[in-house]
């Protein structure tokens, strides 16, 4: 009798289990922050809710979608990323686009010294065999999101409003911060944990 093909858990984890959004980021925190938020508003006045709103802001490093028993193997992996690494000074340098229009952002000027960070903490991550088969999306580009998921009529609204005030500041880098949601539209990130920077440890 022919035996069954064998079928990895994991590959069933999607129909059967409970997920989260997992999202690592840099916190603004501050004077940016409190910009970030005071445009975000002023953008909801003008063009009503839009796509990442509910969205704490932050500069994305990478996203993953896990069962919550991978909590804390992801804010370990995190943790070792992070170890060593020293804090840093980031300059923001206007407001600017995605080629497609979607997505308004705030540029950071100093992208190679996000880059570093970035990659370290990914390649931690993947080596949990569970949470790499399940997916871990790291961020191409190092920007602060505004306004995502914009529609054409949407974007031209809000680029009217945001394109003529520049927008500079300094954000100190001195750890990443770890937020979840579930995931629906209107959830709100929820804080999971904050990995101090400090340099040897």
């Amino acid at each position: 009798m022919p035996r069954k093909p064998f079928t990895d858990a994991l590959s069933l984890f999607d129909a059967l289990v409970y997920t989260n959004e997992y999202r690592l980021v840099i916190d603004p925190a501050g004077a940016v922050l409190a910009r970030v938020l005071e445009w975000r508003q002023l953008l909801k006045e003008r063009i009503g809710v839009f796509k990442g709103y509910h969205r704490m802001p932050g500069i994305p490093l990478l996203e993953a979608e896990l069962p919550p028993n991978y909590e804390r193997a992801l804010g370990e992996s995190i943790w070792r990323g992070s170890a060593g690494l020293a804090p840093f000074r980031l300059h923001m340098n206007g407001f600017a686009h995605t080629p497609d229009r979607r997505t308004i952002y705030i540029d950071v000027a100093e992208k190679d010294a996000v880059a570093p960070l970035r990659q370290r903490i990914a390649d931690h991550v993947r080596a949990d065999r569970g949470i790499k088969k399940l997916g871990v999306q790291v961020a191409a580009h190092v920007m602060l999101p505004l306004a995502t998921g914009l529609k054409a009529a949407e974007f031209e609204q809000a680029w009217s409003l945001l394109a003529p005030h520049p927008f500079t500041g300094e954000v100190r880098v001195h750890d990443v911060v770890l937020l979840k949601r579930e995931l629906a539209d209107t959830s709100l990130d929820e804080h999971v944990r904050t990995f101090a920077l400090e340099g040897a440890r």
